[in-house]
C-alpha cells in the first residue's frame, strides 16, 4: 500500500509541476496567469474532495456489506441451540444413549443384513476348489 501511496504522491507532484511549468512558459499576463492558476487549483481541490468523499462512502458500503456477510456466515455455521458450556455433558449423554441402544431390531419386520467379507471370500474360494475342471479330451483320440 505504501508503494501505491508514494506513486500517487509522485504522480500528483509531477502533474502539478508540469502544469505550473506550462503556465509559466506560455506568453500570458501575470494577472491572467494567476487567475487561471487559482481557478485550476480550486477545481483540483474540489475534485480531490469529491473523490475522497466517494472513496469514503464506497468503503463504508463495502465495510457494511462485509460485516453483514460475515454475520450471516457466523449464523449459518453456529447452530441456534449451541451452548458450548454444556458440550461435554451433551456429548456424554449422546454417548450413553448410543451405548444403551439395543443390538437387535425392535420389530421383526426389519431384518439386518450382515455382510462378512472374509467369510464370503472364503466361501467363494471353497466352492471354486470343489468344482474341478474336466480333463481336456485329446484331439487324437477323437479322430480314431
Amino acid at each position: 500500500m505504501a508503494k501505491k501511496g508514494h506513486f500517487f504522491l509522485g504522480f500528483i507532484l509531477g502533474a502539478t509541476s508540469a502544469l505550473a511549468t506550462t503556465y509559466l512558459l506560455t506568453p500570458q499576463t501575470s494577472d491572467e496567469l494567476r487567475r487561471k492558476f487559482t481557478q485550476k487549483k480550486d477545481d483540483l481541490a474540489d475534485r480531490a474532495a469529491d473523490y475522497y468523499d466517494y472513496a469514503r462512502e464506497a468503503t463504508a458500503d463495502w465495510r457494511e456489506s462485509a460485516t453483514d456477510l460475515v454475520g450471516n456466515l457466523k449464523d449459518k455455521a453456529k447452530p441456534a441451540d449451541a451452548d458450548l458450556s454444556t458440550y461435554d455433558e451433551q456429548t456424554q449423554a449422546l454417548k450413553d444413549e448410543l451405548t444403551a441402544a439395543p443390538e437387535v431390531a425392535a420389530s421383526d419386520d426389519f431384518d439386518d443384513i450382515v455382510l462378512d467379507g472374509k467369510s464370503a471370500f472364503a466361501q467363494a474360494k471353497d466352492s471354486a476348489d470343489d468344482v474341478k475342471p474336466a480333463p481336456a479330451a485329446d484331439d487324437d483320440q477323437d479322430a480314431e
